[in-house]
Parts: structure tokens; C-alpha cells; sequence
């Protein structure tokens, strides 16, 4: 921690030539003056550091001795910005570094977005440069409350969106629309029709009237429970039918893969090529803009000028590389394409099962055709097939 003082405070190691040195160090603890570092070269030469702010005395000290004080190395920041005094250039160059450091700090040049899932970010940017939020935005200008609601009228997908600008960069936090499913009251007439063709193997009633039964087959869209119940007392009245309803279904699903397919061949050859984006314009550092090879992949890499993680320069490195390929026939390996449709069609089957359903029996059978491979896949499932309908009333009638 001391030598971390000193060094700030700056400090100077000096080399005394005298009769009698050790009275040079004695001067020193009179007058309180701090020294490390001693060493003893020869009988006459003494080497010490000393704070840079007592040289003077020091030499008062030395011509008291009739010696001499030579400076042999200086440390510290006035001695480091020393050497700079008479370059004005680099002076004035600093100067307007630091001048547009503290004007770029009051725009926005970066930006990030946060909480999208199926939003692209290209999509909520895109939709913020409508509004009028870009780059190089004065960011005394964001008003949060106006880019909401303009913002959530544009991207209907979203439900709440927020700008949080720290220094020159705008952190764009967003919340996704979530569809609600539909819930009806137990006031609300519903009947309980069938969302799957199947066979009715349980049936839990909670109202409602039931029209079907374990054992019954059933279709698409059927009525399995009703929600008009009669009685002799009161005659028809509406509930909101609930039902549990359990039944074994079969599903056939199909899907098929070519067995040849195109794809790449590197030939080694690359190009880079670099740009600059100042306050949002592009600067190209080469002549021909087109595509450097007939086919090639792209890869372009940004990289921003930043102080900290909120502060950055309106400037942008993009470094863009072009990767030249050949088109190349291949064979697709009959066990390998089976094995995708395998997983495709499972997975398709997973998707389409209800909550909670369980597969009985599952097979898939291969068929290969000219230039393809196609699948099906055969599968019994048990699974709840019950879903609400709402009923439309008129007057004292109601239909499904």
C-alpha cells in the first residue's frame, strides 16, 4: 500500500557524493525528510530514494556538505505528464477525445434487447426507428410512456415494453403477449363436445348431462356431455357442463425425406473485408461491394467502441467474411433418413397428445421410393378428449 503512495505522489532516486554521507541521512531524520532505499556504493557515494517533493531540501543538504546530488531516475504522474508538455497535437487530440466522450454519452448508440422469445430483435428495432428511436437518438428525447404506447400498437405480440437508457446505450426490455385459453364460468352454458375420434373408456360427469358411455365410440366434435338439463319440477335449464371424459384413440401420421440432398463443399479459398459505421452510416473500406465468389457463406462480426459497459463511441468495426463452397452431391444413408423420421413423427406425436396422455402402442413402417423415404407411423394412445363448447342461447332454446 505505501509503495502505491509514493508512486502516486511521485517520488525520486538520488545519489549523494560527499566527505561524510551518513551526515546527509542524518540531515534527512533532523528535518523530518523521508528516504528508503539506502545503499552504500563506496565510502563516498550514497544512493536513496526520496519524495519528489523534497529534492530541494535535499540539495540545500548536499551543499551544506560540500557534495554533490545527482538525480538518477524519476516516478510519478507529473513526471510521466511532463514529457507531453510541448506536444500540443497529442494535447489537443486528447482534449477532443474526451470532448466527444461527454457528448456521445448524451445519445444512444448501442442497443439490446431483453425478454423476446419468439419476437425477433430485428422486429422490435425495426418498430423503435418508426418512432423515431435510432441510433444517435438524444437520450433526453426517450419518453417512455409515449414509446409504450406506440410501441405495443405496432407489435401486437407484445404486452409491455420498457427503455432503459444508461449512458449512450438503450436496453430495450420487453414482455410477450400470452394467449389465454378461453374459461367459461359455471354460469356460462358449455357443453362437452369430443376434441378427438376415439373410444369412450371413462367418463367422469361433474354437470351435465351425459350422452355417451364407456364403451361408445365417438367423432370428432360429437356432444359428450350437455349442458341442457331437464327436470319435471323446473323443465330445461343451462348449466356449464364439466366432465372428465378418458378415451383410447388412434392417430396416423405420415412424413418422408429424400435420400439424395446438395451440400457444400469448402474449397479454402476466403476473403475479409472490413467497414466502419460512424453515428449510424457506413463507411466501406474496399472498392467492390458485390460478392467476392459465385457461392460463398457470409460471416459478419461487429464489434462496438466502448468505454464501459454503458458508455460507447459512435463507431462500429464490421468485419465481414466470404467463405467460397462447391456444390456437392451426397447420398442420404437409408438407416440415418429412417432414424430422422423416426424422431420427426415422435416428436409430431408428442405434440399432438393431450395433457397427460400416455401412448398404449406406437410402430412405424418404411416404404422406399424413387428418390425418397417415406414413414408412417401408426400409434394407440389413452388420453382425455373432453373440451368445452360454448353453447349460443336464445330466448329459453339453446344448441350446441
Amino acid at each position: 500500500m505505501q509503495k502505491t503512495v509514493n508512486l502516486l505522489r511521485g517520488f525520486v532516486r538520488v545519489a549523494v557524493e560527499c566527505a561524510y554521507p551518513e551526515r546527509f541521512i542524518n540531515l534527512c531524520a533532523v528535518h523530518r525528510v523521508a528516504f528508503w532505499g539506502a545503499e552504500r556504493i563506496n565510502p563516498l557515494r550514497l544512493e536513496l530514494t526520496i519524495p519528489a517533493r523534497c529534492v530541494s531540501q535535499a540539495e540545500a543538504f548536499t551543499e551544506r556538505l560540500n557534495g554533490t546530488l545527482t538525480l538518477m531516475k524519476r516516478r510519478g504522474p507529473l513526471f510521466f505528464l511532463e514529457r507531453f508538455r510541448k506536444r500540443y497535437a497529442l494535447i489537443a487530440g486528447l482534449i477532443v477525445c474526451l470532448g466527444a466522450l461527454f457528448v456521445s454519452n448524451h445519445y444512444i448508440w448501442e442497443f439490446s434487447v431483453e425478454g423476446n422469445e419468439t419476437v425477433p430483435d430485428e422486429e422490435i428495432l425495426e418498430a423503435l426507428r418508426d418512432i423515431g428511436i435510432t441510433t444517435g437518438t438524444p437520450s433526453s428525447s426517450v419518453d417512455i410512456v409515449s414509446i409504450r404506447n406506440q410501441m405495443l400498437l405496432k407489435v401486437n405480440t407484445l404486452s409491455w415494453i420498457t427503455v432503459n437508457v444508461s449512458g449512450s446505450h438503450a436496453s430495450v426490455v420487453v414482455r410477450e403477449r400470452v394467449e389465454k385459453p378461453e374459461i367459461y364460468s359455471r354460469r356460462t352454458p358449455v357443453n362437452i363436445v369430443a376434441s378427438k375420434a376415439g373410444l369412450i373408456t371413462r367418463i367422469d360427469t361433474l354437470s351435465g348431462a351425459a350422452q355417451v358411455f364407456p364403451g361408445d365410440t365417438v367423432e370428432k366434435g360429437q356432444l359428450l356431455v350437455s349442458g341442457v338439463i331437464h327436470s319435471a319440477q323446473i323443465g330445461a335449464r343451462l348449466v356449464g357442463a364439466r366432465a372428465d371424459v378418458t378415451a383410447r384413440t388412434w392417430t396416423e401420421m405420415q412424413a418422408l425425406t429424400p435420400t439424395s440432398a446438395i451440400g457444400k463443399k469448402y474449397t479454402g479459398r476466403s476473403r475479409t473485408r472490413y467497414a466502419i459505421v460512424f453515428a449510424g452510416k457506413r463507411v466501406n473500406l474496399y472498392k467492390n461491394a458485390g460478392q467476392p465468389y459465385a457461392m460463398c457463406d457470409k460471416m459478419s462480426e461487429t464489434t462496438s467502441l466502448r468505454v464501459t459497459n454503458s458508455l460507447y463511441f459512435p463507431l462500429v468495426l464490421v468485419r465481414e467474411t466470404f467463405t467460397e463452397y462447391e456444390p456437392e452431391s451426397y447420398q442420404l444413408d437409408e438407416t440415418i433418413a429412417e432414424e430422422l423420421l423416426r424422431r420427426e413423427l415422435g416428436e409430431a406425436l408428442r405434440e399432438n397428445l393431450s395433457d397427460a396422455g400416455e401412448i398404449q402402442r406406437e410402430s412405424v413402417t418404411f416404404h422406399a421410393e424413387p428418390g425418397f423415404i417415406s414413414a408412417t407411423l401408426n400409434a394407440e394412445c389413452l388420453e382425455r378428449i373432453d373440451m368445452p363448447q360454448k353453447m349460443e342461447t336464445i330466448g329459453n332454446l339453446s344448441s350446441p
